[in-house]
């Protein structure tokens, strides 16, 4: 028997771009279904979570980071970041394709066993939004939108955090440079 062959007859350290992008996909069907997707979509056919929690067990199980965009629905930075930065094709392929996507600013109501009393203000948080507006100022210290933050299975923070930028090149330079820490462990 060929030492080289793993069981499934694949050969050993063969994978080139494509397979690896293959088994991803054959991945996703392992991760859970978004909660509260039907609620609203993201943006130029991504897709992605509206909690954190889902959001690390899909990474888990993809072995990819995690992008979180802490925005607003009425946003309009965010609105432009949309329209003349994710639709750069090169922007797509890197957010479909490496990073596990949470988009953090959702005004569903959340049920009664998932809100909770917040650390930071001690107030109620009972819709994801603020959920995640409290995470955010909790664990980045800020409120800025849109915000992005590049994160590992465990929170590590894997590239400067990046706000309102209109130049294309700057956030691919921050989106590889979160995969290159990723993978670099």
């Amino acid at each position: 028997m060929n030492p080289n062959l793993v069981p499934s007859g694949v050969i050993k350290d063969s994978f080139d771009r494509r397979e690896r992008n293959t088994m991803k996909m054959f991945a996703a069907f392992a991760c859970p279904q978004p909660k509260y997707a039907e609620m609203r979509q993201f943006p130029h056919g991504l897709k992605g979570y509206f909690d954190l929690a889902k959001a690390k067990v899909c990474a888990n199980v993809q072995n990819k980071p995690i992008f979180i965009e802490f925005t607003g629905h009425g946003c309009m930075n965010y609105k432009e970041m949309e329209t003349r930065i994710w639709s750069n094709p090169q922007v797509l392929e890197i957010l479909k394709n490496e990073y596990v996507m949470v988009y953090i600013d959702e005004k569903t109501k959340l049920q009664k066993e998932d809100c909770y009393i917040s650390e930071y203000g001690s107030k109620t948080k009972k819709t994801m939004g603020k959920q995640n507006a409290n995470y955010q100022m909790t664990k980045f210290t800020n409120s800025v939108q849109p915000y992005y933050v590049l994160i590992n299975l465990n929170g590590k923070i894997l590239a400067p955090t990046k706000a309102y930028d209109l130049e294309v090149e700057n956030f691919i330079d921050f989106l590889k440079s979160g995969i290159k820490e990723f993978y670099k462990n």
